[in-house]
């Protein structure tokens, strides 16, 4: 609220808000935090379709059973992942609204090839997509424009910055945001649901967060794109389990501790940002040789 709103209330605040102390605060967190679930001590073996534009160091110790140096999820992260989950669940319900198709959410499967001589092993990724969208056998009419009898479908939940296309004030875009064009990681893992499906079309329903903003996008199978996308992981895998991990593909900026990684640093006259994808990192201690991975000549 603004200030003198604040000043007009303030009063009645006084007397009714009770301050929590610092102590308490944690304590009550402590509790309603509690994981529901213990610990898996699994690591696993196969792809995931999120691999598709994830870094290759990260992917290559993951698949070939190396621990995360920081497998613990955030409670901020659980709060996130619930509201996305509330969304899904909303847009699950309209989806079965669509007259003349049946709408099965959340459907796992797998990409499973067999090695042909070329490859350490076989190949395996699992994926999970949000919903098939199968039409009822009595009906005809086409969907979206296009004449087909399944569609994939992908869920996301974004905020403002990435969903907004932005435009300087000569009306230029320095942002193609996701109302307008799909991201890239969004893309590939969709593309891998249909290539994993054998569906020809697949539908990227994006929900803002923000203001409840919606934008879709109807998409066709790219064959090609799809079995590169499985030939560069299958070759991350040959080459992990030769010992040979990819170099860090990304910049960040190690506490002077090495404790944990900086967003930002100023390097130069220029403030330099850690890269998002080591920031969330499960293996960034061990990648960056933070903690229990520090060096000696660090």
């Amino acid at each position: 609220m603004k200030p003198d709103e604040y000043e007009e209330i303030k009063e009645l605040y006084d007397k009714s808000l009770i301050k929590i102390g610092k102590r308490e605060k944690d304590y009550f967190f402590s509790n309603i935090n509690r994981p529901e679930n213990l610990h898996s001590n699994r690591t696993r073996r196969t792809f995931y379709a999120s691999d598709a534009t994830k870094c290759e160091r990260a992917i290559a110790w993951a698949v070939t059973g190396v621990p995360k140096s920081n497998a613990e999820i955030t409670q901020k992260s659980r709060n996130i992942f619930a509201l996305g989950d509330a969304v899904h669940e909303v847009l699950e319900d309209r989806y079965k609204k669509i007259t003349g198709w049946q709408f099965f959410a959340e459907h796992p499967g797998e990409i499973n090839i067999k090695n042909n001589g070329e490859h350490s092993s076989d190949f395996l990724l699992h994926y999970r997509v949000d919903g098939v969208m199968l039409r009822e056998d009595w009906s005809t009419k086409p969907i979206l424009g296009v004449q087909t009898d399944k569609i994939i479908c992908e869920f996301k939940t974004i905020a403002d910055f990435p969903y907004n296309t932005g435009r300087n004030r000569a009306r230029e875009v320095y942002w193609h945001g996701a109302e307008d064009v799909p991201k890239s990681d969004h893309f590939a893992q969709l593309q891998i649901g249909m290539y994993g499906e054998g569906a020809d079309y697949g539908l990227l329903h994006y929900h803002n967060k923000n203001n409840g903003d919606e934008a879709i996008h109807l998409m066709e199978i790219n064959i090609d794109y799809c079995e590169n996308l499985i030939e560069k992981l299958w070759t991350i895998n040959d080459n992990a389990l030769e010992g040979k991990i990819p170099d860090r593909p990304y910049t960040a900026f190690p506490s002077r501790d090495r404790k944990t990684l900086q967003k930002s640093k100023k390097v130069g006259e220029n403030i330099e940002k850690s890269a998002w994808q080591c920031l969330f990192c499960d293996f960034r201690d061990k990648c960056w040789k933070l903690n229990e991975f520090m060096e000696e000549d660090d």
